[in-house]
């Protein structure tokens, strides 16, 4: 069990698992598949990959946030991991074919990992900044 100060350490550390996840998923798995085309069907993930890795990173985003912002009190944290969000959400929808793009594949993988990148971005300076505060509640 999570002590209540561990949680939003936690939620941090899943925040840049996730990220990463989806980066290697977006740029390494389809290199891989272009490498060893044999080695496709054993290494595939389901197609419901993209929705449960943002389904994922959406609430780990917002419990690191809300705690980095009660610690140190600065906002760009959360707006490049809503920025990051939403750059996953849009890769999603060309994913999934919800918004028009000449090339989906392309629409979704970039879309995709610009947003893995930001979010992990957020993820990394709200903890950085969380332990340069010492780790306390600022009063307020």
């Amino acid at each position: 069990m999570c002590l209540p100060a561990a949680r939003p350490r936690l939620a941090d550390l899943t925040g840049i698992t996730l990220s990463l996840t989806c980066l290697v998923h977006c740029l390494a798995l389809p290199l891989a598949i272009l490498l060893a085309p044999a080695f496709g069907r054993w290494i595939a993930l389901p197609e419901g990959i993209h929705a449960a890795i943002l389904l994922l990173a959406l609430p780990a985003a917002t419990i690191a946030m809300r705690d980095g912002w009660s610690r140190h009190r600065r906002m760009a944290p959360a707006l490049f991991a809503v920025v990051g969000l939403g750059l996953l959400a849009l890769g999603l929808s060309a994913h999934e074919g919800w918004i028009a793009a000449a090339n989906p594949e392309a629409a979704d993988r970039v879309l995709t990992s610009a947003g893995a990148l930001v979010l992990a971005a957020a993820h990394v300076v709200n903890w950085r900044w969380r332990h340069r505060s010492g780790g306390h509640k600022l009063p307020g």
